[in-house]
């Protein structure tokens, strides 16, 4: 907590942190590492026994080889963020996304259809990126996927 403590002494606007409790706090910090620790990286776990999937190694962000020695400032930040909006809106991650995403209507030229919105379901959140796609700008260079979802890294040699 006092790293998270540190990291928003020097955001610009820190009182959305401040003023929760230490409980609070460690809550929050303890669901954003359980949230995050459901994407998927790339590397490798620097132990197969180890209980989160932070630190990892056998990958590389900005040509710096990730350490086992240490966690990158990148996931620290997105843990931190997280908790902090976590701790702020507690409901945040319960329920479903509403209907957001539903559509009426979809026209391509002269192809039209029109969908019976009353029978449409609400979409539900399936990973914590549904609700804080901003994490992303912290996670993406690690990230190989969102929860259960996985993509393929193209190189071209």
């Amino acid at each position: 907590m006092t790293e998270a403590n540190d990291y928003f002494d020097t955001s610009p606007d820190s009182s959305t942190w401040t003023n929760k409790t230490d409980d609070q706090k460690k809550r929050a910090l303890i669901s954003a590492t359980r949230w995050i620790d459901t994407l998927v990286f790339y590397g490798d776990r620097c132990d197969d026994g180890q209980a989160l999937k932070f630190p990892r190694n056998n990958y590389q962000v900005d040509g710096v080889e990730l350490a086992c020695s240490k966690i990158p400032e990148g996931i620290k930040y997105a843990q931190y963020e997280l908790a902090r909006a976590l701790a702020n809106d507690t409901d945040a991650i319960t329920g479903t996304t509403g209907k957001d995403g539903n559509f009426e209507e979809v026209k391509l030229g002269d192809i039209q259809v029109k969908y019976n919105t009353a029978s449409q379901g609400t979409g539900s959140v399936n990973n914590i990126l549904d609700v804080y796609p901003w994490l992303q700008s912290y996670l993406g260079a690690y990230m190989l996927g969102g929860a259960g979802s996985f993509q393929l890294r193209v190189v071209r040699g």
